[in-house]
């Protein structure tokens, strides 16, 4: 796998590493009828740390066009995640497993591992995603006292996130909201960093897993 290809992958999965998320969107998810405020919204989704999500990516840059599929579960109380990034026929590109502070990465028939997840993607990629402040952002939560996150007059809900994270400016456009349990969680994501943009479509969520 060239560098370029590579990059792409490790990119994907770190940004998929901490995304938050909901119960299944194909048998439990509600419009959303009732809005909370967003003092409630923000108290309730600080909370959410176990989740289980499937969905689609694309990822397009000036070079290549990438569509992926994911299977991606988290546990923040375990110290535990597993993240696998297929091709739509289903062969595995990519795959992350994670336990107590440890982290194997399998990729293009090779392993590695590390104790620092930033430093061994680093090591495979020049490009690094800021990990701890996507999972405020993916959640519509500013990480940076100075994230400016703009809201829905009507909804409350988040619209857009903008940071200048790491002298690098990063934008957030959230959509297709739903109502899972007790969170409001967007299905859509897009997020751009100088001429890279991600498109996420969240198919299934789960907030239970105990997988």
């Amino acid at each position: 796998m060239n560098k370029l290809r590579l990059s792409f992958f490790i990119f994907l999965s770190l940004f998929l590493i901490f995304l938050s998320g909901c119960r299944s969107l194909t048998n439990n998810h509600q419009q959303i009828t009732e809005h909370q405020n967003i003092t409630e919204r923000t108290k309730k989704l600080k909370t959410l740390s176990t989740w289980k999500i499937q969905g689609k990516i694309a990822i397009i840059s000036p070079e290549e066009r990438h569509s992926l599929t994911l299977n991606w579960l988290y546990q923040e109380n375990n110290n535990r995640q597993t993240l696998n990034l297929s091709t739509v026929l289903g062969i595995q590109v990519f795959k992350l497993e994670s336990l107590n502070g440890v982290h194997v990465i399998n990729v293009d028939g090779e392993r590695y591992q590390s104790s620092d997840l930033n430093a061994l993607l680093s090591s495979l990629t020049s490009f690094t995603l800021p990990t701890q402040a996507m999972t405020f952002w993916l959640k519509g939560l500013p990480y940076l006292a100075r994230d400016k996150i703009i809201y829905n007059d009507k909804t409350q809900l988040p619209t857009t996130l903008t940071s200048y994270h790491d002298k690098k400016i990063w934008q957030l456009k959230y959509g297709g909201y739903q109502q899972v349990e007790q969170y409001q969680l967007a299905t859509k994501f897009s997020i751009k960093q100088d001429n890279i943009t991600i498109k996420i479509n969240v198919h299934q969520w789960d907030v239970t897993s105990n997988d």
